[in-house]
Order: C-alpha cells, then structure tokens, then sequence
C-alpha cells in the first residue's frame, strides 16, 4: 500500500464536512453522558449502600456513551466507501488505482486512524473530566489503579473496531443505507436476539454478541456470563476480520 493511496483517501476523508460533523457529534454524545453520570453518582455517592458502591464500574458507567458515539463514528466508515459508489467516483479511484483491495484497505488503515486519534482524545478528556468530578471519595479512580488503563485504552481500540467494521461494511453492501442498517443489527439488534434464545444456550452465546463483550472489555468490575476483558475484545475484533476478509473478497470480483 503506498503512501499515495493513503494520502488521497485522506484527502477525501478530511475535505467532507461530514466527518467533522461526525467526529462531533461523537465527542458531544461522550462528553455529556459522562459528565451526568459523574455528576449524579457524586451526589449519590454518600448514600449508596456498599453493595450499590461495589458494582458500581468507575470507568465503564462514565463511558456508556460511547455505546451511541460508536454508531456515529461507525457512519463516518460507511460513508468512506458507500459515498464513492452512490457518486459514482469509485470508478475514477479504481482508475487511477486499478489494485482494488488497495484502495479498500488504504480506506480502512485511513478511518481506523482517525478513530484511534479521535477516540484517544474524545475517551481520554472524558475520563479525566468524569474522574475529576468523581474523585475525593465519591467513586472516582486514577489510571494507576488496577485494570483501568486497560479498559480505556480497550475502549479507545474497540471504537477502532467498529470503524474497520463499518467501513468494510460500506464496501460489502455499497449502499450505505443498507450498511449502516446492517451495522446497527451487529450493533444493538442481534444482541437483543440471542438475549431470547433458551436459557441453557444464552448464557453461552450471548458472550459472542458485541454488546456483552464490549461490556466486558472495557470494566474493571467481574462480568458474569462473559469471557475475560482480553477475549473479549477478540470477540469483537473478529467481527471487524471477517467483515474485511469478506470486502476483499468481494471488491475485486464485482464491477466498480
């Protein structure tokens, strides 16, 4: 992959209004769900019983928004790709650079380090300014504390994921109606399927629905029916894999 493919898929990303409006909205969903639950749990803090105090996650709960900010950002790769077939410019791009598979995964490495540098900066103000908040006793941890670097950077890495997914999504489906509604089921819908499977199979299989595992990944606090926080983000780091292997697959056996 040479560093002109990359440097023209950059070009393409920066210069659409719609990837600072994304990345945005993304911040602004974080930041202010983290700053309520911070705020509600140090005024709360001196009257929540132990056990409250106990499963309460300092790190996952401030960060739950996050959960919604993966969708948007995960929109900012559909559209890296989806937005070329629905203009038609992907016939020029495969022109100028006939290696197909190139050009998807210069797309790839370019989204996924935006959302590595984008999620780095958005997560890590989130925590210290939730932290700060919650600190002097009130819940709050330190990133020397035990597992805690761990789930952040686990957090950062998962929203890394979901680009690479979403963005070999758009190169599946070229569509990108039909590639964030696949998403979205990958996302928040099959999860909520496997919740109703029979209770001797949904233990078991719910740990495999990103959801459950994202949860686990990103806790310092024991998650029941899950793998462990490293599996976990294996878990969902597959769904990213398979997604690619299948756009690649795919994009040099169908027309432009």
């Amino acid at each position: 992959m040479g560093t002109d493919v990359l440097g023209a898929e950059w070009i393409k990303l920066r210069s659409v209004r719609s990837t600072y409006l994304s990345l945005a909205a993304a911040a602004a969903l974080v930041v202010v769900v983290a700053l309520s639950v911070a705020t509600t749990t140090a005024e709360n803090w001196p009257t929540m019983t132990v056990r409250d105090r106990s499963a309460f996650d300092p790190v996952s709960a401030p960060l739950f928004g996050a959960i919604f900010a993966q969708l948007v950002i995960g929109v900012l790769g559909v559209l890296a790709v989806s937005s070329e077939y629905a203009t038609g410019l992907i016939r020029t791009t495969f022109s100028t650079t006939p290696q197909r598979r190139k050009v998807l995964l210069a797309k790839v490495a370019v989204t996924a380090a935006l959302a590595l540098v984008a999620g780095t900066a958005i997560l890590g103000v989130t925590f210290l300014l939730s932290q700060g908040i919650m600190a002097g006793g009130h819940g709050g941890v330190s990133l020397g504390d035990p597992g805690v670097l761990r789930a952040v950077a686990y957090a950062v890495l998962y929203l890394v994921i979901v680009t690479v997914l979403a963005t070999s999504l758009g190169a599946i489906m070229r569509s990108t109606a039909g590639a964030i509604a696949v998403l979205f089921t990958l996302v928040f819908l099959l999860p909520q399927v496997l919740d109703h499977l029979p209770q001797d199979l949904r233990h078991d299989v719910m740990r495999f629905g990103l959801q459950r595992a994202v949860a686990s990944a990103v806790s310092i606090r024991p998650q029941l029916d899950t793998f462990s926080p490293t599996v976990s983000i294996l878990v969902c780091a597959a769904y990213a894999v398979v997604a690619l292997a299948l756009a690649l697959f795919l994009i040099g056996r169908r027309d432009a």
